[in-house]
């Protein structure tokens, strides 16, 4: 464990909350907690502490913090809890923060933090052009050019969305466990729905970075992120990376912009 200070990055997403640790240039711890808007700012600040001393990190190490959140009831609550914790105010990703990137859309302040953490990271962790494909609550494209610049955003269901959809909404179609099934040509229910999700979503994946590289003047690498990347990037032609705490290191390169310029 790195003797020096540390930085503390926090994902707030729909379905999980994300922690990393950094130390100068690493990430050299993270967790992962299931997002929840009753919780109190206490029982948050109980929850991080008992994950640091996990790791044997000490809350006095920390130099500071940053966070996304998607989830706006979240936000005060981690804010508060990592003010108890750390003795340290907060950065938030929001409108006005510095990014090193410029945004191409009608209205950049409609972006997501999430989206743009995960753009910030692709241009300190790979090569631009890029697109990256994040699997989580919802499935999330982000066009990158090499300048860089977001270019774009496409937006479709996540893939655990869209399985509870078509189990809730059929009588017989039961809950499953995903996983990529040997043949698209399913001869039974469960290996039937598997093929419908893994190879769908794997088709949906392809199109969309082939549509989006037709706009981009360079061809991108195709980066994916997100909960279940390693599920259904085995079977996509189009994807070349994998980078799971992408999210993470964008935060991180965010923090090393702002911290010098808090209020």
């Amino acid at each position: 464990m790195s003797s020096g200070k540390l930085t503390l990055c926090i994902d707030c997403g729909n379905t999980n909350i994300k922690f990393g640790v950094f130390d100068s240039v690493s990430l050299v711890a993270n967790f992962r907690v299931a997002t929840d808007t009753i919780k109190t700012s206490d029982e948050y600040a109980i929850m991080l502490r008992s994950l640091l001393k996990e790791d044997k990190l000490d809350p006095n190490q920390f130099e500071g913090a940053i966070i996304s959140s998607v989830v706006p009831p979240v936000t005060p609550l981690m804010e508060r809890a990592i003010e108890k914790v750390l003795a340290k105010n907060s950065i938030v990703v929001k409108p006005g923060i510095k990014t090193g990137m410029g945004i191409q859309a009608e209205n950049p302040k409609e972006l997501g933090s999430d989206l743009l953490c995960l753009a910030v990271g692709a241009s300190v962790r790979h090569s631009l052009p890029a697109i990256i494909v994040s699997f989580g609550t919802a499935t999330a494209f982000v066009a990158v050019s090499r300048k860089p610049d977001i270019l774009g955003v496409a937006i479709a269901p996540g893939i655990i969305s869209a399985l509870n959809s078509l189990t809730m909404m059929t009588a017989k179609l039961p809950r499953i466990e995903i996983m990529v099934p040997e043949t698209a040509l399913g001869r039974n229910t469960i290996d039937s729905m598997r093929a419908g999700i893994t190879f769908g979503f794997a088709g949906l994946v392809d199109r969309i970075a082939v549509e989006m590289s037709k706009n981009m003047d360079e061809q991108p690498t195709v980066i994916a992120t997100g909960g279940l990347l390693n599920l259904i990037s085995t079977v996509t032609t189009t994807v070349s990376r994998f980078d799971p705490f992408l999210s993470l290191y964008g935060l991180k390169a965010l923090y090393d912009k702002n911290v010098e310029h808090r209020e």
